[in-house]
């Protein structure tokens, strides 16, 4: 692992490793929370030369890079810094760009256009740069948006793309530029194995976002149609949500999408981790103790490097689950 800070002053840019000053790394991030964060903790020594040298006055605003393997996994800027005690560490807690997506809003009527190109408009207006970005090809008709946040904005498109393409993106942030990427690929060559890497497994079930009834309506408020999953119902009761007709989409379809059943979560913990098991992948599991076996989808991953040990921690999930962001067709 290598951290580097980066800051700017009178015109010019200054690049430090602060590698040696560094004691720990946590790197993480989840589905529903966008962004990714580094926590870096920095050692507080003023006695030592080393550090000293250093000169370490990291403030807000200001860049930290990680890389591992040569590669860049994290660009972002710190947001805060905790002081632990007067030679202790000093812990900066940073977030990536996709960050100025969330805290940002913006103002929009859009019409006969895609998700791909409302996400190039709103962050060139915001001036982040975009890498790849999925294409759809998938027509939306008419999209007004009064102060939702930009990343809201991106989310809502490529929802009601999802509608029509059946499948499911997510946002993240290489290096400096945004991309959008379909979600749930799988890590390649990789297992996490009790024998092998797991050192801690849990397994969870919920019902606390159960929808098992769908009412269908029209325009003018009438119901014009109905799924829903009579055992779902018949063991739990009903959980029931409703949807509006929009244009161009098959309300059948979407109405079928939004139904949701008993939610398994597992938390795994193990050491040897991949880098690729982040947040909107995939990665196989096999696990005895908990009856786990097979492929399973991180809802949020928590990296952490520390004394030369690279020890990762995932929430994982049996369904591949999108950070849906639905568009009321009453916000017109």
């Amino acid at each position: 692992m290598k951290i580097k800070w980066i800051r700017h002053k009178n015109g010019y840019v200054y690049t430090s490793d602060i590698t040696q000053a560094v004691s720990s790394v946590s790197w993480s991030g989840s589905v529903s929370q966008a962004a990714r964060t580094a926590e870096i903790a920095v050692i507080n020594a003023p006695n030592d030369k080393n550090v000293k040298n250093l000169k370490l006055n990291i403030g807000a605003g200001q860049v930290i890079k990680l890389y591992e393997g040569g590669d860049l996994i994290f660009f972002g800027e710190v947001q805060s810094a905790r002081k632990t005690s007067e030679t202790g560490t000093v812990t900066y807690t940073c977030y990536d760009l996709l960050n100025h997506l969330l805290k940002s809003t913006g103002v929009y009527n859009f019409s006969d256009t895609t998700a791909e190109r409302i996400t190039k408009k709103v962050c060139a207006d915001l001036e982040i740069k975009t890498g790849s970005i999925a294409a759809t090809k998938a027509t939306i008709k008419k999209m007004i948006i009064d102060g939702d946040t930009f990343y809201d904005i991106i989310m809502k498109a490529y929802t009601k793309a999802a509608k029509q393409t059946g499948k499911k993106y997510i946002c993240r942030m290489d290096g400096s530029k945004l991309s959008v990427e379909v979600k749930g690929k799988k890590v390649k060559n990789f297992v996490l194995a009790e024998e092998y890497n797991i050192t801690n497994a849990e397994y969870e079930e919920t019902i606390e976002n159960m929808v098992n009834v769908v009412k269908i309506y029209d325009e003018k408020g009438a119901q014009v149609g109905e799924v829903k999953k009579d055992k779902w119902v018949e063991k739990y009761g009903i959980y029931q949500q409703i949807y509006k007709k929009e244009k161009g989409i098959n309300e059948q379809a979407a109405a079928k999408s939004m139904l949701q059943g008993v939610e398994k979560r597992v938390t795994v913990e193990g050491i040897n981790g991949d880098l690729k098991c982040i947040a909107g992948n995939g990665v196989e599991v096999y696990d005895k103790a908990t009856g786990l076996n097979g492929l399973f989808w991180i809802d949020s991953d928590t990296h952490t490097w520390e004394n030369g040990t690279h020890i990762m921690s995932l929430e994982l999930n049996f369904k591949n689950i999108m950070d849906s962001k639905e568009y009321e067709e009453n916000e017109e």
